[in-house]
């Protein structure tokens, strides 16, 4: 399993989602109902607490119309009638934010690309072979365990000012829109969709106004640095355990491994940044521009700020964990000489 091999089978995972390190000093409180909550800052009185940082400013956006803009182009796009607001009921558990957010659907789809993009194709292993990387690809890779990562990462993060406001969105007709949208673009096979998509791109080119929309978005979301954090820290798990797995004199030191993964996610940030527009294009197809609007309006504000970085630094440090645990198995399974020798097998890119 080659760096250049770990390069070619990172970046296809990096586009499952457009999002540990753990900050010291993580306090946990107890309110009035007996909900537990998590949070880099000590419980304050409600009277003294500090008020929320201000916002990062961000590019004026027009806030939604009632209806279309007169003129609108009509885009051909098969869209079901926008759901009704989800009524609230209590305290928000992060369970529920993650199932709102889309968060813990969006994983079933990493995870199947992530465990297509580790596993060889058939005929570069033997039967064997192939029959252990399968099956540890099957246990390390299970959804649940891997959520339950992700979901006691995030509960280090938790604000719960902001959770309430974040899920306040979510519950919103229009973000439940978005949300299922970008579940739906999340799905495996969707890879060749967003090829085809792209094509038409050329001859029938987006309108300025969607294209800027989506650099905003992009911007207050951090799509795009995001999954290169996912890729540097899938590249992290797969350097270390094939490190740990050879030779003594071979080993990696910590500071060479991170000088490695760091060329991998410069690499793999020049190519997601080429492909962001047309996932982000196919992903968004059903949105007008004032629903866009309205979602970078969201996500340039405090709540929409504190839920991306949660779910940023839970998200990358799950994965790279799994990623670890997972790659740390299948050397123990089959020795880096047949990874070797499969690699060699492998279908050589287009050039």
């Amino acid at each position: 399993m080659t760096d250049r091999t770990a390069v070619v089978l990172l970046l296809g995972v990096a586009l499952a989602l457009a999002p540990a390190t753990i900050d010291a000093g993580t306090y946990r409180s107890v309110d009035e109902q007996g909900n537990v909550t998590y949070s880099d800052r000590p419980p304050q009185p409600e009277e003294t607490r500090a008020p929320a940082p201000e916002a990062t400013p961000v590019p004026e956006v027009k806030a939604p119309d009632a209806k279309p803009a007169p003129g609108a182009k009509a885009r051909n796009v098969k869209v079901s009638a926008p759901p009704t607001a989800i009524a609230r009921t209590g305290s928000t558990k992060v369970d529920e934010l993650l199932e709102l957010s889309g968060a813990r659907a969006q994983l079933v789809g990493l995870l199947s690309r992530l465990a297509a993009e580790l596993r060889p194709a058939p005929g570069q292993m033997s039967a064997k072979d192939q029959a252990s990387v399968d099956r540890i690809l099957r246990q390390a890779l299970r959804h649940e365990a891997v959520y339950a990562l992700v979901r006691d990462a995030f509960l280090l993060h938790v604000d719960r000012t902001n959770l309430e406001a974040t899920a306040a969105w979510l519950r919103s007709p229009l973000a439940r829109k978005i949300v299922a949208l970008e579940i739906a673009s999340s799905e495996p096979g969707t890879e060749q969709k967003v090829a085809t998509y792209a094509a038409t791109i050329k001859t029938s080119p987006p309108t300025d106004r969607r294209v800027e929309l989506l650099q905003r978005l992009d911007w207050a979301t951090a799509a795009t640095e995001i999954s290169a954090d996912l890729v540097a820290a899938a590249s992290r798990g797969i350097t270390m355990a094939v490190s740990a797995a050879g030779p003594a004199e071979q080993q990696l030191r910590p500071g060479q491994i991170e000088d490695r993964v760091a060329q991998v996610r410069a690499r793999a940030n020049r190519a997601l940044r080429e492909a962001h527009m047309a996932s982000t294009l196919y992903a968004y197809r059903g949105l007008e521009d004032e629903e866009l609007a309205a979602y970078v309006l969201f996500s340039a504000s405090d709540a929409g700020r504190w839920y991306n970085s949660a779910m940023r630094k839970a998200m990358v440090g799950a994965l790279g964990r799994a990623v670890e645990q997972t790659a740390a198995e299948l050397v123990r399974a089959v020795p880096l000489d047949r990874w070797a020798r499969a690699a060699t097998l492998a279908p050589q890119p287009v050039k």
